[in-house]
């Protein structure tokens, strides 16, 4: 099903770019397709940091109009106080404006779009609230149920009743949100389920997409044992790097004490910097992140808290690294354990994997060759366009009643 070319309005919690976090990876993705598909494309971005021009310019190609709608340190307050009273999810809250709203109705009026566009639940609001009837579709790229219920089970106490209504509200505003759109996107069948069950709501699963001829194996030194990269001020990515450097590595140091690691992405949270070492390398941002993954002979996502599909264990594999991981993060990638990616769910596994593969070439050339024909056949961009131009054509389709 083809989806002829429309006028399409996208409304995203943040800006997307730079490419530091999943969510606006995703969109930038998204906006891309979009785009290559013929489709006008308008968005609307809150943002919570500034946006500069250098910015707004890597993403205006794509783009028939940007407009940034910024959130002030005083709004966002205002806003999370307000989510109480709504009885909100914080998360949601956060980023609901009332000026905003208001912004949103306008310009809504005034492009009447053939259809809206949401990322993510924190902007449902806004579409729900705008009094716009074009037809719709709500990317909910993970559900947030699953990663808040995570952050239940390890919360301090003092936090414990936070987090336990954030849980609570979070789930009710899924459910309730869902009937707002005509067409829903998710990044995996593990968060699909979480959130619907085995009911229906018209729900397309959709992982990211990989530019593989960007993301492609490059011939230069190994200098590098074992690397993670991420956003590193993002829990789930905070977790897995202490546990990389201060559980599963000192087993690997045992057997190989000149090991050394790379930790690398955007603004990293006190407790990762303070894992530097002579073994150990705390980058931060990094211009060209392909740079860390060819370098490495070993690239290892020992996640234990988050959801949906990992960007970085993908673009590792594209590039042709040998890829370990556990298996809260191969479940969505779906790559066959031991044939196309390693899989640890102990740090005496994990650091099993990581000696094996370091010791023996020939089987970590095979496994990393393996992964990236996994990931071409499977997570190539041109499917992702296919799929998402299927998705709006359905929409279009259920929003005018046909």
């Amino acid at each position: 099903m083809s989806c002829p070319p429309s006028k399409v309005a996208v409304i995203l919690s943040r800006f997307p770019y730079p490419l530091e976090k999943g969510d606006k990876l995703r969109a930038y993705q998204h906006l891309k397709n979009l785009a290559a598909s013929g489709h006008e494309v308008h968005v609307i971005a809150l943002s919570d940091v500034p946006v500069t021009a250098e910015h707004q310019a890597m993403v205006s190609p794509f783009c028939a109009s940007i407009t940034v709608l910024p959130l002030s340190f005083t709004t966002r307050v205002f806003n999370l106080l307000r989510s109480f009273v709504r009885g909100l999810p914080l998360q949601v809250g956060y980023f609901l404006s009332p000026h905003a709203q208001r912004r949103v109705r306008e310009l809504l009026r005034t492009l009447q779009p053939d259809l809206v566009y949401c990322q993510l639940i924190r902007t449902a609001t806004y579409f729900a609230e705008s009094g716009s009837h074009a037809p719709s579709v709500i990317d909910y790229q993970d559900a947030f149920s699953r990663g808040t219920e995570q952050r239940v089970s390890t919360a301090p106490w003092y936090l414990l009743p936070l987090y336990k209504r954030e849980l609570r509200t979070v789930r009710a505003y899924e459910s309730r949100s869902a009937a707002w759109f005509n067409e829903h996107i998710i990044i995996s069948e593990q968060d699909r389920v979480v959130m619907f069950g085995s009911g229906g709501h018209n729900v397309t699963v959709l992982p990211n997409g990989i530019d593989t001829e960007y993301f492609a194996p490059q011939d230069v030194p190994k200098t590098v044992d074992v690397a993670f990269v991420g956003n590193m001020n993002y829990p789930p990515n905070v977790d897995a790097a202490i546990y990389l450097v201060n559980t599963i590595m000192p087993i690997v140091w045992q057997t190989m004490p000149h090991a050394r690691v790379v930790i690398a992405g955007a603004s990293p949270h006190r407790s990762v910097r303070a894992l530097a070492s002579e073994r150990v390398e705390i980058t931060g941002w990094v211009d060209d992140i392909r740079s860390c993954y060819a370098a490495s002979r070993v690239f290892v996502a020992p996640m234990r808290i988050g959801t949906g599909l990992q960007n970085k264990l993908l673009e590792a594999m594209a590039m042709g690294v040998a890829c370990i991981t556990t298996p809260i993060s191969h479940e969505p990638v779906g790559a066959r354990a031991d044939d196309e990616i390693r899989v640890g769910d102990s740090p005496d596994s994990l650091a099993v994997h990581i000696m094996d593969l370091l010791a023996h070439e020939a089987e970590r050339e095979r496994l990393a060759e393996a992964g990236r024909n996994y990931v071409t056949s499977k997570y190539a961009m041109e499917h992702t366009r296919t799929v998402l131009n299927d998705v709006f054509a359905r929409a279009l389709m259920r929003g005018r009643g046909q």
